[in-house]
């Protein structure tokens, strides 16, 4: 399974880039991008069939060589970063503006994880989740699971994995789940349970 790991923010020196950065010291993180690594203009058509700019269609292609996504979110006032918001604007306008419900995504039918970098401590970084996944959803993910990681400007640096491993514990669960196992699955089951008899 190919995996994405993108930091939405368009900060190259990203705490959300760099926090991808750290987590791959631990796992294989996958391809690891960022928004920064694009001209990504703020939306500015109204209706369908707009042309994209050319940044816009790259990432998007790019996007669809994917089988599973991970996306560091930066939170700006207690909200997702206007970057990611515009990301997702952008992809509604590519889609046939969600008119399909959901289907037509980068990520539609495929396993998500969000996460969030963030300065603060256990008060902020997480306000934005729950509506995040919620859109995330609406736009045909099936988000799996969110990660909040706190007091990043001590925690996020080369190296120091440690306050990670728990949290990468439960990321490679979730990526690494394959509805093919559920076969696998029973045979366990039952020879756990035939012990019984």
């Amino acid at each position: 399974m190919s995996l994405l790991s993108l930091s939405t923010s368009h900060a190259p020196n990203s705490l959300n880039y760099r926090g991808l950065l750290v987590l791959n010291e631990l796992t294989n993180m996958g391809t690891i991008d960022g928004l920064h690594n694009y001209d990504i203009p703020v939306v500015n058509v109204n209706g369908m069939d707009e042309k994209l700019p050319p940044d816009v269609k790259r990432l998007l292609d790019r996007m669809f060589e994917f089988d599973q996504f991970i996306f560091a979110i930066p939170e700006f006032t207690g909200m997702m970063s206007s970057g990611t918001k515009n990301l997702l604007d952008w992809v509604v306008v590519a889609t046939n503006m969600n008119l399909d419900h959901g289907g037509g995504y980068p990520w539609t039918d495929k396993h998500v994880i969000l996460v969030t970098f963030t300065p603060s401590g256990t008060e902020g970084g997480g306000r934005h989740m729950k509506q995040t996944s919620e859109i995330f959803t609406k736009l045909g993910a099936r988000v799996k699971h969110t990660e909040v990681f706190t007091n990043g400007w001590e925690t996020v640096i080369p190296g120091n994995t440690e306050p990670f491993k728990v949290a990468v514990n439960r990321i490679n669960n979730y990526m690494t789940y394959n509805p093919n196992k559920a076969k696998g699955f029973k045979y366990d089951f039952n020879n756990w349970n035939d012990k019984w008899k």
